[in-house]
Parts: C-alpha cells; structure tokens; sequence
C-alpha cells in the first residue's frame, strides 16, 4: 500500500549485525587455530618419534635386543598414537643389514633408507617413519606412526582447543543482545518522553542521565520542534483570545446602535444611530479581512518562490487605489520611484505589504496630513513616511504583533496592519526597521517605516525575524 512507512527493528538488525561479524570473524580465527593445533601435535607426535627411537637405540646398544618389545609392550600405553618399530644390526661385512626385532606391524625389510623422518606409502596407507643411528656401533632403529591415525589425532586435539569457543558463541550472541538493548535504551526514552507530551503543554524531551552523542542532534532537533509548535499553539490560542475580544466590542457596539435606531423617535436621532452602524459594519468588514488574511499567512511557508514583482510599478498601482481614501481625509499622498525594483516574490502578498504600510500611515495621520513613499532603487528600500503622531520607542516592538495599537487608540484600525507588514517580511527575508518621518508643522516628527529587500540570491525565505536598518531607531 502506497504511503506505508515500513517499521524494523533497530535492535535486532544490530544484533544480527554483530553475531554475523563475530560468527565470520569466530570462523576465521576457528580455521587458524585448527591449523595451528593440528601443527602443534604434529610437532609433538615427532619429538614422541624422537624419543622412542632413542630409547630403543640405547636400548639395542647395549647388548639388549631382546629387550626392545618387552620395554615397548610396558610403555605403550603411555602414548596417545601407537609406535610401530625397527631394530638393525649391520653385517660385519658392511654390506646388509640384519633385523634384530620389529612389531607386527613392520615389514621385514627396513622401512626407510637413511636417518631422519621420511613419509610414504606402507601396506596402502600413509606413514610418518623416524631413523636414528648409534654414532659408535653398528645399530640403527626405525619407529613410526600411521599417518591417518596422527591426523585424526591430532584434529581431536584441535576441536578439544575449539570447543569452549563453540559454546561461547551463544553466549556471545546474548551478551550482545543485552549490551545493544541497554545502550538503546535512550531511543526509548526518547520516544516515551514524546509519547508523554502533553498539546496544551509542549516542554523541551526530557530524559533521565546523559545524551548519547548519536541521538544528540535527534533530541536537539525534536527539542526546537517542539519549542516552535509550541509557539505556534500559544500564537494560535492568543490569537484567537484577542480576535474572540475584538470582534466582542464592535459587535456590542452595533447592538448598542441598532438598538438606538429601532428605539428612536427623531429621524436625526435615528439618522445618526444608522451612520454609526455603517461605520461599524465598515470597521467590522476591515477586521474581518485583516483576520482572514493573517489566518492565509500563518500556513504558507513558500510565499518567496514567486515570480519577480517590479516595486516602482506595484507602489503606483497601490497608491492610486488608496488616492480616494486620502483625498476624503484631505491629505496628501506622494510618491518618488523611478527606475525598476526588481523583488522575488510572490505580487499579491507584496500588495498586501504596501497596501497595509500606506493605509496604516493614512488612519493614523490626522486630517490635512501628508504621506510619502519613497522607492529606493539602488538601496532596494521602500520607505512610508507620515507627519501623524509617530510611535514612541518603547512601543515599536509592541506594534509589530497582533492587535497593537499606538498611543492614538481612537484612530481607525483593528491592529493587525503591521503584524501582517512584519510576517510578509519575515517570509521574504528582508528587513524592517522604524525611523523619523516627516516634519509636522509644529516641529515633531512622524513615523517612517522602511523596508530593505533582498538581492535575489539572498532570498532566505520563512523563519528570519524583521531585522533593523543601521542607524534607525530599534525595533
């Protein structure tokens, strides 16, 4: 089924991991100790050789031939492999050799030509022989062993060395799957302490003793996950308090004036109670859409990945349609923007941008003020700048969230205009600061808002805070 994440077990593929790098390196060191094993009992087979020999050839040279089989048939059960042997005399003449004794098992003839080891074929199986002569007689002495029987001998030995190695294993594989269940237990941990948190109170994870350094970036990352989902929960549930408070009052007070309309006798009296249920309606629908359009904000994350949008033509545009508004208010917009302004960015929330930073200038700017905006090409800045009654220092980073009002709580407005302006700022990575705006006719000045747009290569998108101009006043 498409879309099904598939689930495996950490713990068990490291376990098969390291039994099966344990099994081929127990293998390999296995295959080495048998050779080395079975080398060590091959040598130890020979120096048995060695010593059998000598023994009967001081035996032999001693005048005591006869002794050679009684003295083998009392020590041979002292050996692991069996020694067959050889007693020779050589003739006077110094031509033959004459047998003085040998066991059952050997010919009648000498088994080897000369001292020293020798293998070969005797009676169709394989033999290791062993000659040793007496430096100042005539005697010489050959032992030896079948060879089949010193291999199989000598692969017991081996596998006796093996053995507690072969049963270790198992235990090996246990003491893994122990150690990779305890040191996985942080992941657990990690997962219980998620599994733990609580919607309405999202905490950093907390677990108990150190981090591993593995999982260490894993918990940072689900810890500043988390401090923003917070975040966004508590911007939500503030939002909608202040939303739920400022619909509240102006709906109360268009109850307030309906009710006056309905109840009043007078035309004038009845006249003036509907205006203000007009301008009440107005201010209502004004909320509303600023609501709605701070609610289509918060979700998009993509909004810089737009087209390029010319600034110089957009601030035209924008401050043709809000002519009227200013004109009716007797107040004067101007414009400087020459050249083009290219931003990356998407057009309708750019018009959102201007239309919010002229129409916030113009509500807040008493009757017979002036607006101005200014389109800085080379320094990719956009600057309104009013006369109105400004926004002292303390208050401006207050006036960059929701539902903020200035000193002037009378003006018209609902408080979003700049909490939208500084989150399509954030999106498209610019920067926003506050600064002097216009002189008004008794010597103050106003407010002027600026914003510095990125080169398109700079373009960093959501997550960067409204930053401050050099040289403006903070933010």
């Amino acid at each position: 089924m498409s879309g099904v994440r598939q689930v495996y077990s950490l713990r068990r593929r490291l376990v098969g991991l390291l039994i099966a790098v344990v099994a081929v390196l127990w293998s390999l060191s296995a295959m080495v100790a048998f050779r080395t094993a079975h080398g060590e009992a091959d040598e130890l087979f020979d120096a048995q050789l060695v010593q059998v020999a000598e023994t009967l050839l001081a035996i032999v040279a001693a005048g005591e031939p006869e002794h050679v089989a009684h003295e083998m048939a009392e020590h041979q059960h002292d050996y692991q492999l069996p020694v067959a042997f050889q007693a020779w005399q050589r003739e006077e003449t110094g031509e033959g050799w004459r047998l003085l004794v040998r066991s059952a098992e050997m010919p009648d003839v000498p088994a080897t030509r000369g001292p020293g080891f020798d293998e070969h074929d005797q009676q169709g199986e394989l033999w290791r022989f062993y000659t040793v002569d007496h430096d100042h007689s005539r005697y010489r002495v050959i032992v030896g062993q079948n060879h089949g029987a010193r291999y199989r001998l000598a692969g017991e030995i081996a596998l006796h060395l093996l053995a507690p190695i072969l049963i270790g294993l198992p235990l090996i594989a246990l003491g893994i799957w122990v150690v990779v269940g305890r040191a996985l237990r942080p992941v657990d941990a990690v997962a219980a302490a998620l599994g733990g948190l609580s919607p309405s109170h999202l905490t950093p994870v907390q677990i108990k003793g150190p981090v591993p350094a593995e999982i260490a970036p894993l918990v940072s990352s689900l810890d500043a996950l988390v401090q923003r989902l917070g975040e966004a929960l508590d911007n939500e549930r503030r939002f909608t308090a202040d939303a739920a408070h400022e619909l509240r009052t102006p709906l109360a007070a268009l109850k307030v004036q309906a009710q006056v309309a309905h109840r009043a006798a007078d035309a004038g009296v009845r006249g003036h109670a509907l205006a203000q249920v007009l301008s009440g309606v107005d201010r209502m629908t004004h909320l509303v859409e600023q609501l709605l359009t701070l609610a289509r904000l918060d979700p998009d994350a993509a909004l810089a990945d737009g087209p390029r949008v010319d600034m110089v033509e957009l601030s035209r545009s924008i401050c043709s349609a809000l002519a009227p508004q200013a004109l009716r208010r007797q107040q004067s917009l101007s414009l400087d923007a020459q050249g083009m302004l290219q931003v990356l960015g998407n057009r309708w929330w750019l018009e959102v941008l201007l239309r919010n930073l002229v129409d916030n200038a113009l509500r807040y700017t008493p009757e017979g003020g002036a607006v101005h905006v200014t389109v800085d090409v080379e320094g990719r800045r956009l600057k309104v700048a009013d006369d109105g009654p400004g926004i002292e220092p303390a208050l401006r980073d207050k006036m960059l969230t929701r539902f903020a009002r200035g000193s002037d709580e009378d003006a018209e407005g609902c408080g979003l205009g700049l909490s939208i302006v500084a989150r399509i700022v954030r999106i498209l990575g610019a920067r926003l600061s506050f600064g002097p705006g216009l002189v008004r006719k008794d010597g103050g000045e106003g407010l002027a808002i600026v914003v510095v747009f990125p080169a398109a290569a700079e373009s960093s998108g959501e997550g960067r805070e409204p930053q401050q101009e050099p040289g403006d006043a903070s933010t």
